[in-house]
């Protein structure tokens, strides 16, 4: 077996879901990770598949393109066996910053996470009552300090105009879920 990561982009409709994972199944393919969204009418997917050594990269970009059409972008690369974590020995927190929306505000954001070492591995942006939401699910590296992290964040942020919160995933989950803190454990 191979596996491979497949990224597609096009404008959004019903099925388009339906319609890659038919393709990847007619190519005797599983889907193991996922990521899918859609922002601002167009809908991006990310995974992972494995195939019989028979399928190739292309085999599988033309079986999700012509069930797409020729306006989707599908890109297909080969995933090693084994990857190797961004941040060797880390753990996951999450940066949540809301303000108005202005220019560089997502650049100041990400550059103090870059000068710190910290691999960004997920991003939502939103907008809620008139200001900009960001939401990011980071792995700081066990080296850093978190609490002058944190500290250093917040005060960085406010002077940008924004308010920030940096916590562990436990934290925020158990402070943002519905439902009895035993079960989010």
């Amino acid at each position: 077996m191979q596996r491979f990561i497949t990224s597609v982009f096009l404008k959004d409709r019903v099925g388009i879901l339906r319609d890659i994972t038919q393709a990847v199944f007619l190519l005797e393919g599983n889907i193991g990770s996922i990521r899918q969204t859609v922002v601002e009418g167009f809908f991006t997917l990310v995974f992972r598949s494995e195939h019989p050594d028979k399928v190739s990269q292309t085999d599988l970009r033309t079986k999700i393109g012509a069930a797409l059409g020729p306006l989707a972008v599908v890109t297909v690369v080969a995933c090693p066996e084994v990857v190797e974590p961004v941040v060797a020995s880390g753990s996951r927190f999450v940066v949540t910053t809301r303000g108005e929306d202005k220019p560089g505000t997502i650049f100041a954001i990400t550059s103090f996470l870059v000068e710190h070492g910290i691999n960004i591995e997920h991003w939502l942006v939103e907008e809620d009552a008139g200001q900009i939401v960001y939401i990011a699910q980071i792995i700081i590296p066990d080296t850093v300090d978190f609490r002058k992290i944190q500290e250093t964040f917040r005060d960085a942020m406010a002077q940008r105009g924004l308010s920030a919160l940096l916590c562990h995933e436990n934290i925020f989950r158990a402070t943002n879920e519905i439902g009895p803190i035993k079960a989010l454990l």
